[in-house]
């Protein structure tokens, strides 16, 4: 699967300096450790964040230890933090290895998975680390996340930017760099696989022609939450 996403970065990093634009990439620190020029490479035009040790950690044990490994790698002080699967964080650990933001919270429901939908909407400060919630609607909070993003219509997603933008000032989408490969032969769930490599590709450039259309500026979160772009 780490082949699969060092080839996915690539893809979207490709997308994102077509069109000049920056994001913010969540690392843990097996794939920095595995490719860390590709994560130098993303650091130079674009913020990086941790994302655990590896995807599959729980209990967030190792976190100094990652973020050490890749602070190491970019040469740069990480600011950001999201968790696997949207679980929450201790936000007092967060706070206590200088991390000053967290984008872990999926304020939804998500049948079979979570179940976050009294969770709230807004950015918001816990034991001094900034909340930005991942973005859904502000009525019925409909997700607009990776899968969502994939297999509903591009209508519906310029449907729910718009309306975040009217209430919320900004849209935090989600994406994982392994949509952007051809998956259909994996044998995962269809919805899962559906829509990826380069029909996903073609859709987020639509989307974000339509963005840049309309105005709407992309910037990292840690440009937003701190340097008030």
């Amino acid at each position: 699967m780490f082949r699969i996403s060092y080839d996915g970065c690539e893809r979207i990093l490709n997308i994102l300096n077509k069109y000049k634009i920056k994001g913010t990439f969540f690392v843990s620190a097996n794939f920095a450790k595995k490719y860390p020029n590709l994560v130098k490479k993303i650091s130079k035009k674009h913020e990086i964040g941790l994302h655990c040790y590896e995807h599959k950690d729980k209990n967030f044990e190792r976190l100094e230890e990652a973020k050490k490994i890749i602070e190491n790698i970019i040469n740069k002080k990480i600011m950001g933090f999201r968790a696997p699967r949207y679980q929450t964080p201790d936000y007092e650990q967060l706070k206590e290895l200088g991390l000053k933001y967290d984008s872990s919270s999926h304020p939804t429901y998500i049948p079979g998975r979570y179940n976050n939908f009294l969770k709230s909407r807004k950015i918001s400060t816990k034991e001094g680390v900034k909340i930005i919630p991942v973005s859904v609607s502000p009525l019925f909070r409909l997700p607009l996340f990776w899968i969502i993003f994939r297999n509903m219509p591009l209508f519906y997603s310029k449907l729910i930017t718009k309306s975040c933008l009217v209430k919320d000032d900004y849209v935090c989408l989600v994406f994982h760099p392994w949509e952007f490969i051809n998956i259909k032969n994996y044998k995962i769930p269809f919805l899962v696989k559906r829509n990826t490599g380069e029909k996903i590709e073609l859709k987020l450039e639509k989307y974000i022609v339509w963005c840049l259309e309309n105005k709407f500026i992309f910037i990292g979160i840690e440009d937003y939450l701190f340097k008030n772009l």
